[in-house]
């Protein structure tokens, strides 16, 4: 009889396999990964069929958390800026607390190893977010570029913060509002 399988191993493998993409990219071997992780190579396959397995799992596991972070306690009831605002501030507050998440998801954004059904998946998590930005920019951004606004400049610029703030964290604040104004008034229409 099969041994169960021991969700702490599991997730001392996604945590080693994050820690390695973060640093090395997708190209970071399962046998690193393993080693990290304090397991035989062998035992990373039990758990993970495949390194692509591994990779999409770990895509859906970052990806739903940041969903989950991203709609708590949105403000329904706040004007269209303070509803980015609270957007912004849990996006911020997400990479600053998880910042090898941070980069291992950019790195498996740009991956081909990550499966369409994969990027779907998550992308449905965020339907809700992303209805809540597109709404509250709505009356406030031209229509046609609500998508590239959330897309690239929301996320580029939260980036730009995030990294700004880990350097110098005495000026947190600044680096936070200076982002989000810099969003907000770049997407007047």
């Amino acid at each position: 009889m099969a041994r169960p399988l021991s969700e702490e191993k599991r997730q001392a493998l996604l945590a080693s396999a994050a820690d390695l993409i973060a640093t090395l990219g997708t190209g970071a071997s399962t046998a690193k990964i393993a080693q990290a992780a304090n397991v035989a190579e062998g035992t990373l396959f039990t758990y993970f069929p495949t390194k692509d397995e591994l990779l999409n799992q770990l895509y859906v596991e970052i990806e739903t958390d940041l969903a989950g972070v991203m709609t708590a306690a949105y403000p329904e009831d706040a004007g269209p800026r303070e509803r980015i605002r609270h957007v912004w501030n849990r996006l911020i507050g997400w990479g600053l607390a998880n910042p090898v998440w941070r980069k291992a998801i950019r790195q498996l954004k740009v991956s081909d190893r990550v499966a369409i059904e994969s990027q779907r998946r998550c992308n449905a998590m965020f339907h809700d977010a992303r209805a809540m930005v597109e709404q509250s920019l709505s009356g406030h951004s031209d229509p046609e570029r609500i998508a590239f606004y959330i897309d690239t400049v929301l996320f580029g610029l939260a980036e730009i913060a995030i990294e700004a703030i880990e350097a110098s964290p005495e000026n947190h604040e600044h680096f936070s509002q200076t982002g989000f104004d810099l969003f907000w008034k770049g997407t007047t229409a």
